[in-house]
């Protein structure tokens, strides 16, 4: 987790995360597990260490959106009542995936067993990286532009607009 840029991790650090932070996730995975979800490695070492957090962008225009909100570590906003976004996601993307938390838009993220990290809401599919600190690093410095994945809703026009990756 040292590979953070300075200004990540002095936002990691002010939102009260730290090396070595291991939160007991258990309540959120007996809460998901009930709804079908299922809690692998790479998703339960990112709630360990950044779960509860609310980290604040460090940048706020990126170069095709504005990233004006909070990426939420919170996976019951996520993915609570939600699990046909995690079906959803298997289907458009494969794999296996399990909510993460929030970001733009109140748009559900979640963590692919590989690590991939995406985010899903208002009928798109967003890329966020391509495990979980190139997702957080994304999120707080909008550093690259917003990719548009997939077009989940009928008739939807990609957002932001381009080519869809």
């Amino acid at each position: 987790m040292s590979g953070f840029p300075d200004a990540v991790l002095h936002a990691l650090e002010q939102a009260g995360w730290h090396p070595g932070r291991c939160l007991d996730i258990s309540a959120w995975e007996a809460e998901l597990a009930a709804e079908g979800y299922r809690l692998r490695p790479v998703a339960a070492g990112a709630l360990r260490s950044f779960g509860g957090l609310q980290l604040p962008p460090v940048n706020r225009a990126g170069p095709n959106f504005a990233n004006d909100e909070p990426l939420t570590v919170d996976p019951i906003a996520a993915g609570a009542g939600h699990h046909e976004l995690a079906r959803e996601l298997a289907s458009e993307l494969g794999g296996n995936w399990y909510p993460l938390g929030e970001w733009l838009s109140s748009a559900s993220v979640f963590v692919e067993d590989s690590g991939r990290v995406v985010a899903t809401g208002l009928g798109w599919l967003w890329e966020l990286g391509e495990s979980v600190e190139e997702a957080i690093v994304f999120a707080l410095t909008a550093h690259r532009p917003l990719t548009s994945l997939r077009v989940v809703a009928p008739g939807a026009p990609p957002w932001p607009p381009g080519p869809v990756k």
